[in-house]
């Protein structure tokens, strides 16, 4: 009787550290072999100071069997060396307080992966040298709040580059010393946000060189100036 006492306390032993499958056992544990389960631990009072996250869809679970994650698993994130995938953060903590917008034609991911823009990137930005492209303003957001309109033959653009306009070619400016020709400034940033108008007979301007008011005929001043 004592031998065989023995001999069930050392198998006892033996099964103790190599553990039981909880579902072998017969039990109502969530079975390990299961391709939908994942366990993080078997032992409780290790689950206890765990600090472990499920990705979604997969819901957590943690008990007198140990946690882990139950469900299919998440998705493959989007391969950061595909030239279309533009990643903000990868921790996902980390997205939850950034503020960012994706330019289109991106489209906007969030997930356990990250966050980002997925898509090809956008054009490049008209070029603030070129003396036909004039910004009112680099910041999209404040674009989102001006009121401002571009003079034919331009062109309006709103993106993430900012706000403007852009015209076909640039046009000889007004000569400043003509008589028939008021400038109202030579800003066209400024011009943008200056509400100002011209007598009756005078046509308004607004471009590169500035914003101000013409003369029907601005050739007449130039012919008297002549004589």
């Amino acid at each position: 009787m004592r031998a065989n006492a023995l001999w069930f306390l050392s198998i006892s032993a033996l099964l103790g550290p190599l553990g039981c499958e909880p579902q072998v056992s017969g039990g109502d544990c969530p079975d390990p072999r299961d391709p939908e389960v994942r366990y993080v631990s078997h032992d409780p009072e290790e689950c206890a100071l765990i600090d472990f996250d499920c990705s979604p869809p997969q819901t957590l679970f943690s008990d007198e069997c140990g946690c882990g994650c139950l469900g299919p698993e998440a998705p493959a994130c989007p391969d950061p060396s595909d030239p279309e995938v533009h990643y903000v953060s990868r921790d996902p903590r980390a997205c939850e307080a950034i503020d960012y917008a994706c330019s289109p034609p991106q489209t906007h991911f969030f997930s356990e992966c990250g966050c980002g823009c997925l898509g090809p990137e956008a054009p490049a930005c008209p070029d603030p040298s070129d003396p036909a492209v004039h910004y009112v303003s680099r910041d999209l957001r404040e674009c989102e709040l001006l009121d401002f309109a571009c003079s034919p033959p331009e062109t309006m653009f709103v993106n993430e580059c900012g706000c403007g306009c852009i015209g076909s070619e640039a046009p000889a400016c007004p000569d400043p010393s003509d008589p028939d020709v008021r400038y109202v400034s030579h800003d066209i940033e400024e011009c943008h946000l200056i509400d100002f108008i011209c007598a009756e007979s005078q046509t308004q301007f607004v471009n590169e060189c500035g914003c101000g008011c013409l003369d029907p005929d601005p050739s007449v001043g130039h012919a008297r100036q002549g004589t």
